[in-house]
């Protein structure tokens, strides 16, 4: 019933069309995010600078950044993830959902595919909604309490992508604030140059869109 009405909203087989897109833009950034690498340090990688703990002691240097498990020498804004029992520079946090580390190599395909994901909620939540609106009005005796027996399911899933992309609003925004100021989300807590929102605006687009990556101003390290 959904679809048939859908039909008179849109122009025909656009929304499967823009659907169908949108969904394997998504499923290709998905997957990408599952396959790529996040970043792991190699012994290639690893800070030239130092080859033993007293090199960094001498260079007053944490000596937390020579990790115990993959032995090797972090270089800036490196983490050891446990769960993923590697090295990733440029770590940003380990993603429950993909059970994968967001890192140096990723990060743009993520913020990209929480994008794409507010894009698809968005346009459902609009459309939803529209239709909703577009039943109450061609029905005589359309009512929101029958529309809630009725329309169970729509009005159910409305109300979760709603509530999901609010959430993902939050997250990219918090996402975006942290590279605008050169640092990720797990070491935004460290000491960094504060600069203008235009040049901050401009970091955020030049890492969407070229990946230009500036977080490697900020030489940050922690406790492994």
């Amino acid at each position: 019933m959904v679809a048939l009405n859908l039909l008179h909203i849109w122009p025909a087989f656009a929304l499967l069309h823009v659907s169908v897109l949108h969904f394997s833009v998504v499923l290709w950034l998905f997957w990408k995010l599952l396959t790529q690498d996040p970043g792991r340090l190699q012994a290639a990688d690893a800070d030239p600078r130092f080859s033993s703990i007293a090199d960094l002691v001498e260079s007053n240097e944490n000596p937390n950044r020579f990790c115990i498990y993959c032995e090797l020498f972090q270089v800036a804004n490196c983490k050891h993830c446990r769960l993923c029992d590697f090295c990733v520079m440029d770590y940003d946090h380990h993603c429950l959902f993909l059970n994968h580390c967001v890192g140096q190599k990723n990060h743009r395909v993520f913020l990209l595919f929480i994008l794409a994901m507010i894009v698809a909620q968005l346009f459902f939540v609009s459309t939803a909604g529209y239709y909703l609106h577009w039943r109450s009005e061609v029905e005589a005796s359309w009512s929101w309490s029958s529309a809630a027996m009725r329309e169970a399911w729509v009005l159910l899933l409305l109300i979760i992508n709603a509530l999901a992309m609010l959430w993902e609003t939050w997250l990219l925004s918090e996402q975006f604030n942290a590279i605008s100021t050169g640092t990720t989300m797990y070491f935004r807590q460290c000491p960094h140059k504060k600069s203008s929102w235009s040049k901050r605006v401009a970091t955020v687009l030049l890492f969407l869109v070229e990946g230009k990556d500036f977080r490697g101003q900020n030489q940050n390290t922690v406790d492994i």
